[in-house]
């Protein structure tokens, strides 16, 4: 009779389990995500400052880890281990570039694209050092192969690259911002509240016309992390709420996105592998994860609980021209895009070159061609940030 009774104990645990797990919370699949970098300060002086109201309302609208700790100080060191992994080099001035897994190998299995936007860059794929505010220690994306030996490196742009980047709804699937040293809480020659001040400016004028995006919106499936890479030198080496020693200190990280609960505060204990494993398993890496994020916990309980819904389903159909042969050089173009989430933008390439967008669900227009074959693409946005295509070869004559 005892062990009749176990049997149905453990039954109805696990079926209450398999019940539960339908609406855990699990990392959400997202083709947009980004991460903003800032330096050296303590979870203390920046969360509820008044110096960082805007910092502060990024807490509200999203999610706050309360407990997460950088691995060690030193600034590359913690930023290769955000993208790699692992510890790489205590060298902060080598010009070394490492063939090791990393982030950037994972999102080109999944055929993401990314970006590195440094502020006071002075070039496309410069790979000095330093350079005015610039520290390349600050941005890591560049020391791995994977960019750096191959045309990828011209992907390592300026912020000003960002801001065009976000207006023309052109952002790749996953970018690392990297304020410069005067913008970022690093260098305070006029005190730290003045400090504070300039960083959550800077903040304010980058980050929120991203948040305005339609990535950002509800329906979407943009996440924005803001990260700290360590916390106040040498005073501050806690691992944890109770390990005063050992480790970079107690840090502030920030996830924001419409996938992500609302004013949540976790209290779970975290450092900067947890970080890399959630990105990749949000842009499709489900096994085989860089070194330590093998074994990191992800930020699952930063988001919503899933549930079921309704397919998404989305086409461009188009109406004009309707025969694969156009007796004009002036040629009727038209096209009507559909989806789950709203249309918000529409464009059309003709022979891979942008002739024609509009801020709609319908183009409808006339484009001058020379006679001969050309290919048209009718392209679509809605507002998941998918991207939705169409496409015809036609001759004119």
């Amino acid at each position: 009779m005892h062990r009749l009774h176990s049997k149905l104990f453990f039954t109805l645990l696990a079926l209450m389990t398999l019940v539960a797990g339908v609406s855990v919370a699990q990392v959400p699949r997202s083709k947009h995500v980004y991460v903003v970098a800032e330096e050296n300060h303590s979870y203390e002086h920046m969360v509820g400052s008044p110096y960082m109201p805007y910092f502060n309302s990024l807490i509200a609208k999203g999610g706050l880890a309360t407990q997460f700790y950088a691995d060690m100080h030193g600034s590359l060191e913690n930023y290769l281990i955000l993208t790699s992994g692992q510890y790489l080099t205590r060298n902060n001035d080598t010009t070394t570039v490492f063939n090791v897994d990393n982030i950037e190998r994972h999102l080109l299995t999944h055929g993401m694209t990314f970006k590195s936007y440094a502020e006071s860059l002075p070039s496309a794929g410069f790979t000095g050092l330093y350079s005015g505010s610039y520290v390349k220690r600050h941005a890591p994306l560049p020391y791995y192969t994977d960019m750096a030996h191959s045309t990828l490196i011209k992907d390592h742009e300026s912020t000003n690259v960002l801001a065009t980047d976000i207006a023309n709804g052109t952002l790749a699937n996953f970018g690392f911002i990297t304020p410069n040293l005067l913008h970022d809480i690093h260098n305070c020659p006029n005190g730290l509240n003045t400090c504070l001040q300039t960083a959550d400016s800077w903040l304010k004028a980058h980050i929120a016309p991203l948040l305005a995006r339609p990535e950002f919106q509800p329906g979407g499936d943009g996440l924005l992390i803001v990260w700290a890479d360590e916390a106040d030198l040498s005073t501050d080496n806690r691992c944890s709420a109770t390990v005063s020693s050992g480790c970079g200190g107690h840090i502030p990280v920030i996830l924001i996105g419409p996938q992500v609960k609302t004013g949540y505060k976790s209290t779970k204990n975290y450092h900067h592998s947890s970080v890399l494993r959630t990105i990749l398993e949000m842009m499709g890496t489900t096994a085989n994860f860089p070194a330590k994020a093998n074994t990191a916990p992800d930020m699952a309980e930063f988001f919503k609980s899933s549930s079921s819904s309704t397919p998404v389903t989305s086409s461009v159909k188009i109406t004009a021209p309707t025969t694969g042969t156009v007796a004009s050089t002036s040629v009727h173009l038209a096209a009507t895009a559909s989806s789950s989430h709203a249309i918000t933008a529409m464009r059309i390439y003709v022979d891979n070159v942008s002739k024609f967008f509009v801020h709609a669900a319908s183009v409808d227009t006339q484009l001058s061609m020379t006679r001969g074959t050309h290919h048209l693409v009718f392209q679509a946005w809605d507002s998941s940030g998918a991207v939705i295509k169409a496409s015809k070869t036609i001759s004119v004559l």
